[in-house]
């Protein structure tokens, strides 16, 4: 019997997409296109959608916001009002916001995480991340970003924060008993008093226990450091890489990692990230590929990717490789990512596949896709794929909807129905 594979929609809530033919029916600043995406990802019966974002408009190419205002990068909505619009179009679908512990104070995010996965249902999830730029940090009042393994140390004592204040109502508290007045029981409600050396909070939270009691948790920090946090604090992984060998060796060093801390190594669900270029036959799917890698816009690519490093790439030679040994206080997985490549690759070539939004390469029909996807998940031990698109790109969601997911399900490897009630249910049921 075929083993089942996960699947999610991953963008962001902004107009990257903006030039392309969907976008000029929906306007990306309204709810309508967010629901329709969540909606049609529901019918496909995905796991979730879940969002990137960002906390400002960058500086690092060329030392100014112009470019990235230019390209509309790192211009987008907040993700949790936009998840409660699509949650309250859908009924199944995980939703997932990406969220900074460095910036948001933690009894407010636990607040909003709490109250979102009532709204839903308890379909929420947050993706965890500590925030990499000193573009970022300005805006909170810092002269530059906390250094990268430090802003891990905090986040652990913020996790522990957040998962305590969830705890801080016992899931029977609630009585709302109307005959003798008493809403929730007292001795099932319990201030946290939690003192680190980050941060501190008195607790309880003010609001009950969600369907979820905590949303699914998920991390995508590919660093020693990071791994070493996802180790201790999450539900499932996501990791963007560019070979199957590189796969294979993070899901290895995970699972190992898990065994030693005393985790079922099957605990975490790790997704790794793909594009795939489909179409009725290998030779159109390959037509499509050369003609989507001509038209990638260098520019974004080498905007979004000084963003990733947090270097200026505007002065490196393109038809050189990119050093692998520059220092990286932003997203280090991501030169892990392109030292998994295992040859020299120049900037050109990474500011394309950046433009194209692709990791590891998949092309062919929608049947040889299919093959690739689950030959690609055995081989790497991967639980599931999360598609790495602008959330805009209707267009190409429609045709992962419609064309690929149908072939999955008839060969038994994706989900036909939801038979749970939350995303932690639909996340582990196999």
């Amino acid at each position: 019997m075929p083993r089942k594979i996960h699947f999610a929609w991953f963008g962001a809530t902004g107009p990257e997409s903006w030039r392309s033919a969907p976008c000029q029916i929906y306007d990306w600043s309204r709810p309508e296109l967010y629901q329709d995406v969540a909606r049609l990802c529901e019918r496909a019966k995905m796991d979730m959608v879940f969002f990137a974002d960002t906390l400002a408009v960058p500086t690092a190419f060329g030392g100014g916001i112009d470019k990235y205002i230019k390209h509309g990068f790192s211009v987008v909505h907040d993700p949790v009002p936009t998840l409660a619009m699509m949650g309250a179009a859908t009924s199944q679908i995980g939703l997932g916001a990406t969220l900074s512990s460095t910036f948001y104070p933690p009894f407010l995010l636990a607040r909003l995480l709490a109250t979102m996965d009532h709204l839903t249902a308890g379909r929420i999830a947050w993706n965890v991340v500590t925030t990499a730029s000193d573009d970022a940090a300005a805006n909170f009042g810092l002269d530059r970003m906390i250094p990268h393994d430090e802003r891990y140390d905090m986040a652990d004592e913020y996790l522990e924060i957040c998962r305590q204040l969830w705890d801080s109502w016992e899931p029977d508290a609630l009585i709302q008993d109307r005959e003798n007045g008493i809403f929730a029981d007292p001795s099932k409600v319990h201030p946290i008093n939690y003192e680190g050396k980050y941060y501190r909070c008195r607790g309880p939270l003010n609001v009950v226990s969600s369907p979820q009691k905590h949303p699914v948790i998920i991390m995508a920090g590919t660093s020693p450091r990071g791994m070493k946090f996802a180790v201790g604090n999450t539900d499932m992984v996501i990791a963007h890489k560019n070979s199957a060998e590189d796969m294979r060796a993070y899901s290895q060093n995970l699972r190992r990692m898990l065994a030693e801390a005393g985790r079922d190594p099957k605990s975490v669900k790790i997704f790794f990230s793909i594009r795939p270029v489909m179409a009725e036959t290998d030779v159109l799917a390959r037509e499509k590929y050369a003609m989507l890698a001509d038209k990638a816009d260098l520019e974004m690519g080498l905007i979004d990717l000084s963003y990733t490093l947090g270097h200026d790439l505007s002065g490196f030679d393109l038809d050189a490789p990119l050093p692998l040994d520059m220092p990286v206080d932003a997203i280090r997985g991501k030169i892990l990512q392109i030292k998994g490549m295992g040859r020299p690759i120049t900037l050109r070539e990474i500011a394309a596949r950046e433009a194209m939004k692709e990791t590891f390469t998949m092309c062919g029909s929608y049947e040889q896709v299919a093959d690739m996807i689950e030959k690609t998940a055995e081989e790497v031990d991967a639980d599931g794929f999360h598609f790495r698109a602008v959330i805009q790109d209707f267009d190409y969601l429609t045709e992962v909807a419609t064309n690929l997911m149908p072939i999955l399900q008839a060969r038994g490897i994706a989900r036909t129905e939801y038979t749970g009630k939350t995303l932690r249910d639909h996340l582990f049921e196999f």
